[in-house]
C-alpha cells in the first residue's frame, strides 16, 4: 500500500513513546515490546477502526489466563497498531487532499515525498528496521540479488502473477462482452494493488525542488526541533532525553509539525486504549477519545 513508510514510523515512533511512558499498562508494553513486527502489520492494514473497541473488550477479558499459544499477545500488538494507522491517516490524508489537489496518481506526490523523507530521517535512509538501504534504490541496484537476475524482467513477471492471484480470489461474475472494462472497473474498485516504486527510487534519489517545498516545507511536515520528535529520536538512539517531558511535548505537538501531530494523536489513543484496558474509563469515552465519527480513515 502506499504511505507504507508514513504509517510504519508513526506506529514505531508510538510504540516508543509508549514504552517510555507511566501512563501505559504493561499489557500494552509487553505487545509492543515483544511484538512490534505485529504491530507494524496492524500500523498498515485498513478498517481497523470498525474493530479496536470489541477486540479491546476480548482480550481484556482474556488476558489474565493468556497463553503463548493462543496467540493473544500478537491479537493486542496489532490492535495497538491500528490505533497508530488511525492516527497516521487522520492527521496526513487532510494533508494530501490540500498539498495535492487533483493529481491524479496513485498514491500522490505527496504520500511519496512524505515517505521518501521519513524513510531518510526515522530510518536513516535504510540502516533502521524494518527497512535496508536498497528499499528505494531502482531496481534495489546495490542489492545481491539485482544482480543475479534482470530486474526489469523478473518484476513484468512477478507483477503479473500477483495480478492474476487477486483477480482469481474476485467473485463477480466477469463481463465477457468488455473484459477489459471490467478489469479496470475491479481495480478502481479494490484497494489499488500496485505502487510504482520507480517514483519513490527517483524522489529519494534526485528529488524535485518543488515538490519538497510543496509537501515537506510548505506543509510544516516534519521538525526536528518539536520535543516529541526529539524524544522519539532519542529513545531510538537508546539515550531517552532525560529533559523532554512527554506529557509536555505531547501537548505542544498540537500546534508543530504534521508528524508532531500524528505522534501526539497516537499517544493520545494508546493512553486512553490503556486507561479502558484497565477499566479506568467506559467504552463510551474511549470511543471519544478515538474522535469516533471522524472521516478519513482508510
Amino acid at each position: 500500500m502506499s504511505e507504507n513508510i508514513t504509517h510504519t514510523a508513526v506506529t514505531d515512533d508510538c510504540a516508543r513513546l509508549a514504552l517510555h511512558s507511566p501512563e501505559i499498562c504493561e499489557a500494552f508494553k509487553i505487545a509492543l515490546g515483544e511484538r512490534l513486527e505485529i504491530a507494524r502489520l496492524g500500523g498498515v492494514t485498513r478498517s481497523g477502526a470498525k474493530f479496536v473497541v470489541p477486540l479491546l473488550e476480548r482480550i481484556r477479558q482474556e488476558w489474565p489466563s493468556r497463553q503463548d499459544s493462543n496467540g493473544l499477545v500478537d491479537k493486542l500488538a496489532f490492535v495497538l497498531g491500528w490505533l497508530c494507522h488511525r492516527a497516521a491517516d487522520l492527521q496526513m490524508k487532510p494533508v494530501f487532499r490540500e498539498a495535492d489537489a487533483g493529481c491524479a496518481l496513485s498514491p500522490t506526490d505527496c504520500s511519496v515525498y512524505h515517505d521518501v523523507y521519513l524513510f531518510r530521517e526515522v530510518y536513516g535512509s535504510g540502516q533502521e528496521a524494518p527497512y535496508v538501504p536498497e528499499t528505494l534504490e531502482a531496481g534495489m541496484a546495490s542489492s545481491a540479488a539485482a544482480r543475479a537476475v534482470r530486474v526489469d524482467e523478473i518484476e513484468g513477471v512477478l507483477r503479473a502473477l500477483w495480478q492474476r492471484a487477486l483477480i482469481a480470489l474476485h467473485t463477480f461474475i466477469p463481463d465477457q462482452e468488455d473484459i477489459d472494462g471490467w478489469l479496470e472497473r475491479l481495480f478502481k474498485l479494490r484497494q489499488r494493488f500496485y505502487v510504482d516504486l520507480h517514483r519513490y527510487a527517483e524522489a529519494f534519489a534526485v528529488p524535485d525542488p518543488d515538490k519538497v517545498r510543496r509537501f515537506i516545507v510548505d506543509t510544516h511536515f516534519y521538525d526536528l526541533q518539536d520535543a516529541v520528535i526529539r524524544l522519539a529520536r532519542s529513545i531510538q538512539r537508546g539515550e531517552p532525553d532525560g529533559t523532554i517531558d512527554l506529557d509536555a511535548a505531547i501537548r505542544d505537538a498540537a500546534s508543530q509539525s504534521q508528524y508532531a501531530q500524528a505522534l501526539r494523536r497516537g499517544t493520545l489513543y494508546l493512553q486512553a486504549a490503556s486507561d479502558f484496558f484497565e477499566g479506568r474509563i467506559a467504552r463510551e469515552s474511549l470511543m471519544d477519545a478515538l474522535e469516533r465519527g471522524k472521516q478519513g480513515v482508510s
